[in-house]
């Protein structure tokens, strides 16, 4: 049987398809209202009500109205019906009938079809059953002239519902509500009715109001009342009896704010807004009119919402209200997308857009409904909704309902569509094997959007028809479809491959499977089949049976496939592609067989069928104009007939009724003619060509341009003023017409200007203009022109006439006359002519002139309207009142209100007082005493100096006028007075009638004020790169204005373009004394403009002159930028850079140093070769370098003060050279016919060798008999010439190429052929270098085949013999894992017999370096200069060092620092603050450890304590205390703490605190202090160090200024006593603490004393002697090192020159060491140990000055004042004597007793002023002085404070512990050390000078060794001996008999390593510190650890607390050995330790 294509089947199933799914596609649209139903309905019961609700969509929506809970409405017979249009009735009812369920109840209107349902708004049904009421009158009376106010009184229950409609002025005149009222009667909008201006005639008349019902209509009137005046006449203060507190209008609406207050006289009202910061008054504009107690605002908007204040007031006073104005802005809400489609499993996102006016509003309430159910996640504040996985149950309507706080609500509705999903089958059939007969089921189940339709095929075609099939098909409530088919008795033909196809628009899907049923094979037959030509045809054989063998294809006899088109499948189907028409046509036979051989043939026909194929239009798009004709032509280029060619349009066939005409050409081609294009021919057209084999389609776009034509068109209009107007304008055309809108600037032919969009000028969407509130200059001609491109468009003229009614541009006006006068009272009126005016009085009477012989009337015409004038002669009091200006014509009327007041003579004002006073101006103010305040014109007020007594005469002419009107205040500011000047005022009030009588006068007395003058000779003066000292004197005495407080200090950069000062605060002496201010931080090299201002207690005056200085030079901070490179040649580079930025330069440049070096990894270089040369070019060539040699090149600026910023390396290499020649050449006989030449490569390649060119030569005695050359490879140090003529002479030489040329030869070797072969090395030895733990080979290859043996210095290697060595059988040596102690030198020596050869290689290896030593050089309070010697380099050059160092608990910071540098100065430090530094070196192998740690301390201690007299100055009733006089000890104050307290009789009186966080000044006044009163003042310093506290006394001046009793000053001296001895709780301590310390050196002595006895014999001399000899090869240049290392930025002064040698400098140097802190103290130990070694300090001063030295100043204040005073200025005169009988006894001593004596003082002793190395003031030492005086070491423990103050007990402490013991010195002596002269030339000195401060501190001067194991103390005394025995001859002194003494010193004892160095015939002994530092131990003076002297340095019988310096005895002085012994027990005490490494062995 034939099988069918499947191209008919999808074909069936695509019009199945299309037909099922067409009510889907039709076009469905969710339901929309076009009428939703307000929010809130209203009716009586009389009445009744309906709601009206109506929406559109597809299909047609029904409408149904909810309750509140969703329950529907049901019709109620008689009350409530639902029509079919939507409408809910409610029907009129009896009260009794009401319901509340159904009269007062929220109803829900909701739309609803297929697609969804929507709900409206809920609406609020309210039904109001009529019920009577009565309404009365209130009267609020008034007094005559005044106001009066008539309320109406409506009953609660009906209030909301009734209003004031009239009030009825007995018997028939109607009052209305107005916004201004008649001038006498004025009916508020609110009902409230005014009478003014109330007469003794008013009590007759009588008054009814007027109410109306707004649901009934129902109009009640009241009973008639009179009114009554009050017979108090009088000032009545205003009341606020009506207001409206909250108004609430929609936007664009008019309001009315309401403020009734009632007062005598009327009160006026002013109106103001708290819109803004603060209370704005309100004006009238154009939207805003003031009406009195009515503001009226037009046209609301959003900005007029808010707080508004009315304020009525008359001369009694005032009264206010607040009223809140509400504008209910429209907003728009819609939901984005309105309508969205979304496949299934999708997501689903709507937003809400909430906006209002265009703009988005805030954060709303939003409720979120899915088709009419509120969503359960909604009811929060969000403005989208996500739907996640969208499913059939999602698709609706979606609303978003806004509700405002006010109650009403908005929504939008929006649909969720699903989109297209693709069939998925759910459930499918399997294969199945049956035998005939039963039944079988097969089932499909799908699933999709839109929903799919399932058909089935069997073999690809249709199901057979009989009747044992049966297809089933439903749909679930889920929209699955499930389909089946049912075969109720199975048969073998009913056998094969059934499929189920599920399809939809979206796509398609199928499943297959066999069902099997056995028998014989049966082939099926099958209709004829048609192919489509170019497409694939699938032939199926529907064969039934089983089971099936095989099956085969025939065609014409031939099996098939005979064509590579053709395949048969596996399955036994046929497929071809592509099909041929010509090839493939024909009939197909298709048979089967199973295995018993049974067969079935069929056979059936295919037909091919060629698509059509149409030939494109020339263009998508036909754009042409309306009128033209316009053809399209569909060509069919190829395609089988028949063939069918349609035409559509828009996807429908063409309409015959559209002038459209079809001509068909042939059958091929068919013409579309359109003879006259009309607007409706725009479309798509599309021609469809259909055969049997397919259809296709071609479409073109047609467009008609059509010019605009009117749809709307503009026509003439009028518009009353104020109103509203809409402009309609519409056109249509292709392209949508443009809508312009144009006004005429002039007449009708004028000019136009375009009309832009603004406030109230909207211009709509569809083309209308809507002007709103129109005015007058909105008259005028209107253009609309309309324009698409296609024409010259259309445009149409018309005329907008404003009909005014009369208006007048304000409400109201005033008229003052002076009584007997003419009044003229005129009104300006605006609108529409003819105007008639009418003048009234009081509103109801008109004035005519022929009844009133005192009036006149006049009118004339303006071009606005009519001016008219009315005159009243000869005024009086009765004259007064309202009298109205009525305008009329025929739009309406207007009346303006003109007051008349006619004037008396005013009264004077009273209660005159003074509201504010200032320094030059008082604000006075005062009251009225008129009724009226127009009475007054204007206020006068006189003003004179109160002080002045002038004569009577001359009184009155000396008071001076200001005058005060415009309008009249009651305040006056009376300016440009005095400061602190008596002034006497009064006020003269002054009327149209005349002036009043002056009031009192008031004196006042002005306040002082700011300073007027500036200060005066401003000065400034630089005194660093970084500092200017700003300089003054006060301003003028007269000019200060009070008491100078201090000054103001401003300064700026004078190149910056910023106009403002920086300003610093400088407190003053308060007598206005001069001051002066260091300014630091400045920039460097920079002129500054400086100002100064004094200020008072009032403020700061004016500025003074400015004037410029500039800050000294300094060292360039940036380096030169760009630097560039260039090679010129193979020995020299150019080098370019640009100058540093302008900024950084920091002076003025001198010139530039270039610093470069050649990058060479040599072993160790044997010469610095860093080379720098100077320029000033911004360009240098450097020439004579290195060939081929990388170099690292390096730039700086400098200017006159020295080098600045080095740029970072920058790499250059040198070009190529020729090589130089090879190294060396060996050329040995290898056979008797071979020679082996090697050679080693040239050592300076001077570039990248290519080649080796051997060259060889042929010699017979002297005759060349051949000669040649060979180039080598560059890789190739050897050749091996063979075939060599025997016992002839050859030669060889060798060179080396680069790609620059060949370079010079090598020596000539020789070597004769010869038959006996020695043995040689063809090898070459040399230095091998590598690094540790690597491997290298040392070759000795050899000819002659010799016996080798290796040798390491000399010492015969075995294998085996090193444990990292192994011998190769080639006679190479490996050496693996090197290690340090691998290098030396390496021997091969070979011997075969015949001769003999031996080569060294020199092993080197490369190791980390070793630890550098560090030592301190220096250090200041802010910055520590250190210097290192480096270590063993580790056999490689240094590559850099890193510094290491972190503050005390701080983190550790790290510094790279250059391989050349050997010092560094860390800077930015802490003042006062432990260190920790250490250091480590590199090289290319790696890093050295660290090198030890050492604890440096910055200078700096907490601050000290003042003298009372310098510090306190007090007075009667204050204390001035000059904190300046506060020594800081070298750290800045930070700030004090001040509290005080009288002395009386009860020792828990409580302290005043006057300031916890006192900032530091120069002084500072305690107040509030009582006379002749004795106080405790108790202070605390603050400074980054630490702090001090400190306890003064002092008594208060009596109240008359005199001095104080003397019972109170000994009173407090009394309390000053020393307390120590009065305290028993600190005396005993005291006590037991000395004796405790004198115990313990006396045991320490005897155990040193017994461990002495065990010591070492003198046998190790010799090796100190040695050690001796090598320290003094290295001394000068260790001199010199150090000396250039201590003299750093040091200035020049006195115009000495810096010494060239150590020589030259001055034996008075001090050695400090800074008080290191923190957990530093060291175990003894003998192992390596920290250093700090010296710091030298050289002092300019004499001698005599040294302990007296003023301290260094730490602050900038401090420096200044010590360039101004004495170390002890005025701040310390107490201190004066002690200072001065100190500097007396040290000077004495050292001139008179001890003149060879050195004093080594401490520079950091409080009072010193010479500062540190790093200091500004360092200096040199005068040449002309001895350099060397000395012949004793002292060991001076100096522990004398400064200051010698009693009542410091930490002072006394000290003194009375340490001193004697300590200040020691030697007379000169006849030993053999005798002339022993402690010089600084050795470096580590041998004394220790300390100077204990007040704070229990200690600094060590002069650092010391302590002994290390390594060097015993035997041998240190042999040491000590044997140089004291080898210069004795060259001495006058005598030997020393007690030297044995020296056997009884222990370990720890402190010494240094001694030299001898010859000076001026006396013998120096010096140290070596370079390498090798001492071990100091700096401790505080306490009992637990001190440095304690040789007992025998004191004599027995000298008292302990001397203290002079006495000279010990000789024999005393020779016992004393130069180290200092340490306490033992201190080890685990001492909390200041400075540790070093010990000395070599």
């Amino acid at each position: 049987m034939w099988i069918s294509s499947r191209f008919f089947v999808i074909f069936l199933l695509l019009h199945l398809d299309t037909t099922c799914s067409e009510p889907f596609e039709a076009h469905l649209r969710g339901p929309g209202f076009v009428m939703e139903p307000p929010g809130r309905v209203e009716f009586s019961n009389s009445s009744g009500g309906w709601l009206d609700c109506s929406a559109s969509g597809s299909p047609q929506p029904t409408v149904d109205w909810v309750h509140a809970d969703g329950s529907a409405v049901t019709e109620i017979h008689g009350v409530r019906r639902v029509l079919r249009n939507g409408t809910l009735v409610l029907m009129p009812f009896a009260a009794a009938a009401y319901h509340q369920d159904v009269h007062n109840t929220i109803y829900r209107c909701i739309a609803s079809n297929s697609v969804g349902r929507i709900v409206s708004r809920d609406v609020q049904v309210r039904a109001v059953v009529a019920q009577a009421y009565k309404v009365d009158v209130e009267v609020l009376s008034a007094a005559r002239g005044c106001t009066a106010i008539l309320r109406c009184v409506v009953p609660t229950f009906v209030k909301e519902l009734v209003r004031v409609v009239s009030w009825v002025h007995e018997p028939a005149i109607y009052i209305y509500p107005s916004l201004q009222g008649d001038g006498k009667f004025h009916l508020l909008p609110t009902g409230e009715l005014l009478i003014h201006n109330l007469q003794e005639s008013d009590e007759s008349q009588s008054f009814r109001c007027r109410s109306m019902h707004r649901l009934t209509r129902q109009v009640v009137v009241s009973s008639p009342t009179r009114l009554r005046i009050n017979s108090h006449r009088g000032i009545i203060s205003p009341s606020v009896v009506e207001h409206t507190a909250h108004v609430q209008v929609s936007q664009d609406e008019g309001a009315v704010l309401l403020c009734v207050a009632q007062g005598c006289p009327s009160p006026e009202y002013s109106w103001f807004t708290h819109n803004g910061a603060g209370p704005l008054p309100v004006l009238s504009g154009p939207r805003v009119r003031l009406l009195g107690p009515i503001l009226a605002i037009e046209a609301v908007t959003g900005e007029d919402s808010g707080v508004y204040k009315c304020t009525a007031g008359n001369v009694g006073g005032e009264a206010s209200a607040e009223l809140r104005l509400t504008v209910a802005t429209p907003i728009q809400v819609e939901i984005s997308p309105n309508v969205l489609s979304v496949h299934m499993g999708g997501t689903a996102e709507f937003r809400c857009l909430v906006t209002s006016n265009g703009s988005p509003v805030g954060m709303q309430n939003i409720l979120w409904y899915k088709d009419g159910r509120q969503l359960p996640s909604s009811g929060r504040v969000e403005d989208t909704l996500v739907v996640p996985r969208v499913s059939r149950e999602n698709r609706g309507m979606y609303q978003c309902v806004v509700r405002r706080p006010e109650g009403d609500t908005f929504q939008a509705t929006a649909e969720l569509q699903l989109g297209d999903a693709p069939p998925v089958l759910l459930y499918s059939f399997i294969e199945q094997t049956l035998q005939p007969g039963p039944a079988v089921s097969l089932k499909c189940s799908a699933a999709g959007n839109p929903t799919p339709q399932i058909s089935w095929t069997l073999d690809g075609f249709p199901l057979p028809s009989n009747g044992r099939f049966m297809i089933g098909q439903y749909i679930t409530v889920h929209g699955d479809v499930i389909s089946h088919v049912n075969i109720s008795h199975v048969m073998v033909e009913d056998g094969g491959e059934y499929a189920c196809i599920a399809e939809n628009r979206a796509g398609r899907v199928q499943h297959a499977a066999r069902l099997n049923i056995y028998g014989l094979p049966y082939i099926r037959l099958i209709p004829k089949v048609t192919a489509v030509s170019g497409e694939t045809l699938n032939l199926k054989c529907p064969v039934a049976g089983y089971p099936i063998e095989e099956i085969h294809w025939e065609r014409g006899g031939r099996e098939l496939p005979d064509d590579i088109r053709q395949r048969v499948q596996p399955d036994g189907s046929l497929t071809i592609s592509p099909v041929q028409k010509n090839s493939d046509s024909g009939v197909y036979t298709c048979w089967a067989r199973n295995k018993q051989g049974h067969s079935a043939r069929r056979s059936g026909e295919v037909t091919v069928i060629v698509p059509p194929k149409l030939s494109p239009f020339q263009t998508n798009i036909l754009q042409l104009n309306m009128g033209d004709r316009a053809s399209l032509t569909c060509s069919v280029v190829k395609g089988d007939l028949p063939l069918t060619i349609n035409w559509r349009k828009d996807g429908r066939p063409i309409d015959p009724t559209q002038h459209m005409s079809v001509k068909q050409v042939d059958q091929y081609n068919s013409i579309l003619v359109i003879e006259n294009l009309g607007s409706d021919h725009t479309g798509n057209y599309s021609c469809v060509v259909r055969n049997s084999a397919a259809e296709v389609e071609n479409s073109q776009a047609l467009l008609v341009n059509v010019p605009p034509r009117w749809i709307v068109e503009p026509v003439d209009a009028n518009v009353e003023r104020n109103r509203h107007i809409m402009l309609h304008c519409q056109a249509q055309g292709v392209p949508t017409p443009s809508i312009v809108w144009k006004k005429a600037t002039g007449s009708k032919s004028g000019e136009y200007e375009e009309v832009r969009e603004r406030p109230f000028t909207k211009l709509l969407g569809n083309g209308s203009l809507l002007l709103q509130h129109v005015k007058e200059d909105r008259e005028g001609f209107y253009l609309c022109q309309a324009n698409n491109g296609i024409g010259t468009g259309i445009g149409k003229v018309i005329q907008l006439k404003v009909n005014s009614s009369p208006y007048f541009s304000s409400t109201s006006r005033s008229v003052m006359v002076k009584k007997g006068d003419t009044a003229l009272l005129q009104c300006a009126v605006s609108g529409d002519k003819p105007i008639n005016i009418v003048w009234m009085r009081s509103g109801k009477n008109t004035l005519n002139p022929s009844t009133n012989y005192k009036i006149s009337v006049k009118q004339e015409a303006t071009p606005d309207g009519v001016s008219a004038e009315l005159q009243i002669r000869t005024v009086d009091a009765t004259d007064s009142g309202p009298y109205f200006c009525r305008a009329s014509n025929l739009y309406g009327n207007d009346q303006q209100l003109v007051q008349l007041q006619v004037q008396e003579p005013p009264l004077p004002p009273s209660v005159l007082e003074a509201a504010m006073i200032s320094s030059r101006s008082v604000n006075i103010k005062w009251q009225p005493k008129t009724l009226g305040t127009g009475d007054v014109t204007k206020y006068i007020v006189e003003f004179r100096e109160a002080d002045r007594s002038l004569p009577p005469a001359l009184f009155v002419e000396q008071w001076q006028q200001m005058e005060v009107k415009d309008p009249p205040h009651f305040n006056a500011m009376i300016e440009n007075l005095k400061p602190a000047t008596r002034y006497a005022f009064r006020v003269i009030a002054e009327g149209s009638a005349g002036r009043s009588a002056p009031s009192q006068e008031l004196v006042v007395r002005t306040e002082p004020q700011r300073p007027a003058g500036p200060p005066l000779s401003l000065s400034a003066r630089p005194l660093s790169s970084t500092e200017l000292l700003i300089s003054w004197v006060a301003p003028l005495p007269e000019l200060r204005h009070g008491d100078i407080q201090g000054y103001n200090v401003g300064y700026k950069l004078s190149s910056s373009g910023n106009t403002a000062y920086n300003f610093t605060s400088v407190s003053g002496d308060g007598d206005g004394g001069n001051g002066e201010l260091l300014l630091s931080g400045l920039a460097k090299f920079a002129r500054y403009t400086v100002v100064v201002q004094a200020f008072n207690q009032v403020g700061p005056g004016p500025l003074s002159e400015p004037t410029a200085a500039q800050t000294m030079e300094d060292v360039p901070s940036r380096p030169p930028e760009d630097v560039r490179c260039a090679a010129l040649s193979s020995q020299s580079l150019q080098v370019s850079w640009q100058p540093p930025p302008i900024y950084h330069t920091n002076g003025l440049l001198q010139g530039y140093k270039l610093i470069f070096e050649p990058i060479i990894d040599d072993i160790q270089p044997s010469k610095d070769e860093v080379e720098s040369r100077k320029t000033t070019a911004l360009t240098m060539v450097l020439t004579g370098l290195r060939k081929y040699t990388n170099y690292s090149i390096q730039v700086l600026a400098h200017t006159r003060m020295g080098d600045g910023a080095v740029s970072k390396p920058l790499f250059c290499h040198s070009e190529e050279d020729v090589p130089e020649a090879p190294a060396d050449i060996k050329v040995v006989s290898s056979s008797s016919q071979s020679l082996y030449i090697s050679w080693l490569p040239p050592t300076e390649p001077n570039g990248v060798i290519t080649k080796f060119s051997l060259y060889t030569r042929v010699v017979n005695g002297r005759e060349e008999l051949n000669n040649e050359k060979r180039s080598l490879p560059s890789q190739q140090a050897y050749y091996e010439a063979k075939g060599l003529h025997p016992h002839m002479e050859y030669q060889f030489w060798v060179t080396a190429s680069t790609r620059v040329g060949e370079g010079k030869s090598s020596r000539v070797s020789s070597q004769i052929t010869t038959n006996r072969v020695p043995a040689r090395i063809i090898s070459f030895g040399g230095a091998v270098v590598r690094p540790w733990r690597s491997t290298v080979t040392l070759p000795c290859t050899a000819v002659g085949k010799p016996k080798r043996e290796w040798f390491k210095s000399d010492v015969a290697l075995r294998q085996g013999g090193m444990h990292n060595s192994q011998l190769l059988d080639s006679g190479d040596l490996i050496i693996s894992s090197l290690q340090l102690a691998d290098g030396g030198n390496y021997s091969c020596q070979v011997d075969n017999g015949i001769g003999t050869d031996r080569l060294t290689h020199v092993l080197m290896v490369q190791v980390p370096p070793t630890a550098p030593t560090l030592y301190i050089t220096s250090a200041t309070s802010s910055s520590i200069l250190m210097h290192w010697k480096c270590g063993f380099t580790g056999n490689a050059p240094i590559t850099g060092y890193t510094l290491f160092y972190r503050r005390a608990n701080g983190n550790t910071d790290e510094m790279q620092l250059s391989r050349h540098a050997s010092s560094h100065e860390l800077k930015g430090l802490v003042c006062g603050s432990p260190y920790q530094i250490y250091l480590s070196a590199q090289n290319k192998v790696g890093t050295s450890p660290t090198s030890t740690i050492l604890h440096v301390r910055t200078q700096g201690h907490s601050p000290g304590h003042p003298a009372s007299t310098a510090l306190l100055a007090p007075n009667s009733t204050s204390l001035m205390v000059r904190l300046h006089s506060w020594p800081d000890n070298g750290c800045p104050l930070l700030y004090f703490v001040l509290q005080y307290r009288a002395v009386t009789d009860d020792p828990e009186s409580e302290w005043v605190l006057v300031s916890n966080a006192l900032k530091p000044q120069r002084r500072v006044v305690v107040n509030n202090l009582q006379p002749s009163t004795l106080y405790q003042l108790r202070m605390e310093a603050h400074n980054v160090a630490g702090l001090s506290q400190a306890d003064f006394s002092f008594v208060t001046l009596t109240k008359d200024g005199d001095p104080p009793p003397p019972e109170i000053i000994h009173r407090g001296h009394r309390g000053q006593t020393t307390v120590i001895f009065a305290n028993i709780n600190l005396l005993i301590p005291t006590i037991a603490a000395i004796s405790g310390m004198l115990c313990t050196i006396i045991m320490v002595i005897v155990c040193y004393r017994h461990m002495l006895k065990n010591a070492q014999p003198p046998a190790e001399q010799s090796n100190i002697q040695k050690e001796s000899l090598e320290n003094r090869a290295n001394s000068e240049a260790a001199q010199r090192e150090r000396y250039y290392a201590t003299i750093h930025k040091v200035s020049m002064q006195n115009n000495d020159k810096i010494p060239e040698t150590s020589e030259d400098i001055s034996p008075y140097a001090t050695f400090q060491l800074s008080e290191a802190g923190g957990n530093m103290s060291q175990p003894h130990h003998g192992g390596p140990a920290n250093t700090l070694l010296h710091s030298f300090m050289y002092h300019e001063r004499a001698l005599a000055e040294g302990c007296s030295s003023p301290p260094p100043a730490a602050s900038k204040n401090r420096r200044r004042h010590s360039r101004k005073t004495e170390p002890e200025s005025e701040e310390s005169e107490s201190d004066q004597d002690q200072l001065t009988s100190s500097r007396t006894e040290s000077s004495n001593q050292h001139e008179g007793k001890i003149k060879h004596s050195i004093i080594y003082h401490g520079a950091q002793s409080s009072t010193s002023s010479d500062l540190s190395p790093m200091s500004e003031q360092k200096s040199l030492p005068r040449r002309g002085r001895s350099r060397y005086h000395h012949q004793q070491y002292q060991f001076s423990t100096n522990t004398t404070p400064r200051h010698h103050n009693s009542n410091k007990m930490n002072n006394n402490t000290t003194s009375n512990t340490n001193t004697t013991a300590t200040n020691t010195t030697a007379t000169p002596s006849t030993s053999s050390n005798s002339n022993k002269i402690l010089s600084p030339r050795g470096g580590n000195l041998k004394s220790i000078s300390s100077t204990f401060k007040s704070q229990d501190s200690i600094q060590c001067h002069i650092p010391t060794l302590v002994k290390s194991p390594s060097i015993s103390t035997q041998q240190q005394k042999q040491f000590h001996k044997q140089q004291l025995q080898s210069s004795s001859n060259s001495q006058h002194s005598s030997s020393n008999p007690n030297s044995s003494s020296l056997k009884q010193q222990q370990p720890l004892l402190i010494t240094p390593k001694l030299h001898q160095l010859e000076a001026n015939g006396q013998e120096l002994l010096g140290l070596d510190g370079i390498g090798n530092s001492p071990l100091v131990a700096c401790m505080p003076p306490s009992s637990q650890f001190r440095p304690i002297p040789h007992k025998s340095i004191m004599p027995a019988h000298e008292p302990p607390h001397h203290h002079n310096h006495q000279q010990p005895h000789p024999q005393q002085q020779q016992q004393q050995h130069p180290g200092t012994l340490l306490n033992p027990s201190t080890a685990m005490l001492s909390s200041k330790f400075f540790t070093a490494p010990t000395l070599p062995k």
